[in-house]
């Protein structure tokens, strides 16, 4: 398995935030949104001494002197970890599959997100003004992995994966990369106009975006179900408990699970 050498990319989903503030709603930026770290939990990450947001991931000057992967004018010290364990594939159909969790912007999440490197540091170092934080997302939380052979595969090329589950013969089990109904945002009364084979009844298309969009070189990454600057992301507004609708930066929603079946033929 590769060594995580990357740098977290986008702060971190913060435990127990509340959403009482304006930018956490979908499509409103990073600004007040969990990626946040000024405003993500006060009094437990570490604030820039100027009060800066992108300062977190990125910087005009003194970036990382040799990129890494999608990481423009990165600005994180290397993950604390020192590799990542990899998804296991069951279904037979998939064994031959290869994966890398950290190919591309999937690299540069995981850092953040993996419980072990402190999600208010930043420079190079993760020793710049107002930045040497030492708060990490703990694994209780949820929303880190230095495992990743229980959580959803990524790092793996998503043609592949479709080759081996739609053979001739064989009931279609993944939507094509090219199709431009891919990624549904709301539900409609009147489902006459959209795929029923492919698509929950009530359900039309977000955009025109394709699954292929949101690949990094035809991989599936972190990025390829999450929209993480909160800025086109899906809008989820269905609860059984009158509670405001978490925002998971996710590109289709969790009603109807909108955004598994954007992928799965279910």
């Amino acid at each position: 398995m590769k060594k995580t050498t990357a740098a977290v990319l986008f702060a971190v989903l913060a435990i127990g935030a509340t959403s009482a503030y304006a930018g956490n709603a979908p499509q409103q930026g990073v600004l007040g949104s969990k990626h946040d770290i000024t405003r993500a939990q006060p009094g437990y990450y570490r604030v820039d001494d100027f009060g800066r947001v992108c300062i977190y991931c990125h910087t005009p000057h003194n970036a990382q002197v040799n990129p890494l992967d999608n990481a423009p004018l990165w600005n994180r010290p290397d993950s604390a970890a020192g590799s990542l364990t990899a998804y296991v594939w069951s279904a037979p159909a998939n064994m031959s599959l290869a994966s890398d969790p950290t190919v591309g912007p999937s690299r540069l999440c995981l850092s953040c997100h993996d419980g072990l490197t402190a999600a208010d540091g930043h420079s190079t170092t993760g020793t710049a003004t107002g930045g040497n934080g030492n708060h990490v997302v703990q694994q209780s939380s949820g929303r880190a992995w230095a495992d990743l052979g229980g959580t959803h595969p990524i790092g793996f090329k998503y043609a592949d994966a479709f080759n081996a589950r739609n053979t001739v013969g064989q009931t279609k089990e993944l939507v094509d990369p090219a199709d431009p109904n891919f990624l549904f945002i709301k539900t409609v009364t009147d489902p006459t106009t959209f795929d029923t084979v492919l698509r929950p009844a009530g359900s039309v298309k977000y955009t025109t975006k394709k699954i292929s969009d949101t690949l990094y070189g035809g991989y599936v990454t972190c990025a390829s179900c999450h929209d993480v600057h909160n800025t086109n992301n899906a809008v989820n507004t269905f609860t059984t408990n009158g509670a405001t609708a978490p925002n998971y930066f996710t590109w289709a929603p969790e009603k109807d699970s909108a955004l598994c079946i954007s992928c799965h033929v279910k």
